[in-house]
């Protein structure tokens, strides 16, 4: 089988536990306001790749990160899930930790074979009402719970990550909602508050997209940390 991948991060450490190989796949039915890889979107943007070619790049990598492992992500990697799940297989075999970074927004027959393999789920939680989610990304908040209700099932180990953005969701009550939506899984390990960021912009720029937020100030650290402590409470 061949799918298509935009990049490989060789050394990541911020994807996961331990040093890791990051997959960058493409296509993404998502467009979120904040997204840094807006070159992702479409599937076929991808160099293409057959499962065991990727495998093969990545297993290069294996002094470096076997004990750490490797992250799909993207783009939305459950949109090529079928691909992403036999590169998956060929890694676990050779005993790396296999994680999914996911928005949630694709679930399927297909995903759910994915999820069944992997060890770890980064589930982004991005807004807190249906209201918010539908108009700043275009999916829908009660899918992505339902994803979470599976990962509850399965056992599984999730990391949700949530992206705080100046004057869209960077209030206390924000949070607070953010918590009482999470708090009855306790497949939960982690809540990683992620600081709004524009890096991204000299891609939409080179693409001729207009960023959503170009005017938006980046997030500070200091208003992270101070949500930060309001989560642990």
């Amino acid at each position: 089988m061949t799918g298509y991948v935009h990049s490989i991060q060789s050394l990541g450490t911020l994807d996961g536990p331990g040093v890791r190989a990051v997959i960058f796949t493409t296509g993404c039915p998502l467009r979120c306001i904040y997204c840094h890889n807006p070159d992702t979107w479409k599937k076929e943007a991808g160099e293409v790749f057959s499962s065991s070619e990727l495998a093969e790049k990545v297993l290069k990598l294996y002094p470096y990160i076997k004990n750490g492992g490797v992250t799909f992500s993207g783009g939305e990697p459950c949109v090529q899930a079928k691909f992403v799940t036999e590169v998956a297989k060929i890694l676990k075999a050779r005993g790396l930790h296999i994680a999914l970074d996911t928005s949630g927004a694709v679930d399927n027959e297909d995903t759910d074979k994915l999820l069944e393999l992997v060890d770890l789920v980064l589930l982004d939680v991005k807004f807190t009402s249906s209201e918010a989610y539908k108009l700043n990304t275009g999916a829908d908040l009660a899918g992505v719970l339902r994803f979470l209700e599976k990962l509850e099932a399965l056992g599984k180990d999730v990391w949700i990550r949530h992206v705080v953005v100046p004057g869209i969701n960077d209030t206390e009550e924000d949070i607070r909602a953010l918590s009482k939506i999470l708090e009855p899984y306790k497949c939960i390990k982690k809540t990683e508050l992620l600081p709004f960021r524009k890096l991204c912009l000299e891609k939409y720029e080179k693409l001729g997209i207009p960023f959503p937020l170009r005017d938006t100030p980046e997030a500070e650290q200091k208003r992270i940390s101070e949500l930060e402590e309001l989560l642990k409470r």
